[in-house]
């Protein structure tokens, strides 16, 4: 009996140790570093003085870095939100596919991860530019407007102008949505996936409609049942996009 028991202490050293060392070395350690600094001040290029200071937390304090930190927490909220009213309706589209379309659908959510994050970033920058797709776009329409407005003995609309897509708010928000988008997607499907669907069924045969069956707190509403699962994701979204830095489109 102690033999076993010594055997399974020595397994789950084995198995712990390697994974428990490399947060250590590589995480932990790092971030002791990088909190010692933040009580020292610059002595030269190259080297911090740690006096034990607390005049960077003062300067963090400052109305300079607070409107940083609040336009972050509100970027986050808006990208949350977006993932949220986006994402639900993807997963529930997901979850109701038949099982030749699912793996496609499930492929095209997760097709961006094969991508470096820095390079698809760079790509909206083909699209948002002034002579990006996007305006591309809206030019195309804006010239058939006008031609029609013509057709009907109407002014034509004039020459576009191409709207400023990139370095602003709009273009931030663009790109934290489209690389978290599918954070909030996959676990909502993974949740919704796992209901039972003859709930739904049931309030549907006894009148409730498509909308109702989905907001009721009643048993067969699919955003009560999957609140819990949206509830991590509304915790996870914010965290990950609060923390991001989109350098070419800021």
């Amino acid at each position: 009996m102690a033999t076993q028991t010594q055997e399974r202490r020595l397994a789950f050293l084995a198995t712990a140790l390697p994974p428990i060392a490399w947060v250590v070395v590589f995480f932990l350690a790092p971030l002791a570093i990088v909190w010692a600094y933040s009580f020292g001040q610059n002595a030269s290029l190259t080297e911090v003085d740690i006096s034990g200071t607390f005049a960077n937390y003062a300067r963090a304090l400052e109305p300079l870095y607070l409107g940083i930190f609040a336009k972050s927490i509100f970027v986050a909220g808006i990208t949350t939100l977006l993932c949220l009213i986006i994402g639900f309706p993807v997963a529930l589209a997901i979850v109701f596919a038949s099982e030749r379309w699912r793996p496609w659908m499930l492929l095209l959510i997760m097709l961006p991860f094969w991508t470096n994050l820095l390079i698809r970033t760079y790509a909206l920058i083909a699209v948002l530019r002034t002579e990006g797709y996007a305006n591309f776009t809206l030019e195309w329409l804006w010239d058939r407007a006008s031609w029609l407005m013509t057709l009907v003995g109407l002014q034509p609309l004039g020459d576009f102008t191409p709207l400023q897509l990139l370095y602003n708010n709009f273009a931030v928000v663009v790109g934290l949505v489209y690389v978290h988008l599918p954070f909030m997607v996959l676990p909502l499907y993974a949740a919704l996936d796992r209901l039972d669907k003859s709930l739904i069924e049931a309030s549907l045969d006894l009148g409730a409609g498509h909308l109702a069956q989905k907001c009721q707190h009643d048993a067969g509403g699919w955003i009560p049942l999957s609140r819990r699962k949206q509830r991590l994701d509304l915790l996870r979204v914010p965290v990950e996009a609060d923390a991001a830095l989109f350098q070419p489109l800021d």
